[in-house]
């Protein structure tokens, strides 16, 4: 456990101290957060190294987050499915296993389109959640470190 803590310190601090301007920064990190609540798997991690430098953010932090937060990406993907529940209105479990077994992808449609829905709400809050603080809190350390 100690292992773990000190190696998720050594990432925080590596972030912390990029050389780069607070709002670059916290947007490349909230961005790869925001981008693992897509369903776009393992592939997140260079999109958000490519989407950073095409918004000219901070890749390293966008590849860093995005690669830091896979091992949330299964309670992600079941928050997606909640909250698009939540928006669109629960959809009945006998609707979907009464379906006959060629309309597989019918089923699927079902589940689909919360999930998709889940998954914008969720990563556009993400984003929020995390950027606003962190900005503050980049903006603070540099302060008190005598930075501009």
């Amino acid at each position: 456990m100690d292992k773990l803590k000190r190696y998720l310190k050594e990432k925080c601090t590596r972030i912390m101290e990029l050389s780069d301007a607070p709002y670059k920064i916290a947007h490349g990190v909230a961005l790869g957060t925001a981008l693992d609540f897509l369903p776009i798997p393992i592939v997140s991690i260079p999109i958000a190294y490519l989407l950073a430098r095409l918004i000219r953010v901070n890749s390293i932090a966008a590849a860093l987050s995005a690669i830091f937060f896979k091992w949330a990406v299964p309670l992600f993907y079941g928050l997606n499915y909640m909250v698009g529940r939540a928006v669109i209105g629960d959809i009945p479990a006998a609707a979907i296993h009464s379906l006959p077994d060629e309309s597989l992808l019918t089923g699927l449609k079902y589940i689909g389109y919360p999930f998709i829905l889940g998954a914008v709400i969720n990563a556009a809050l993400a984003w929020a959640i995390v950027y606003f603080p962190l900005r503050r809190l980049l903006e603070q350390r540099r302060k008190a470190r005598g930075y501009r």
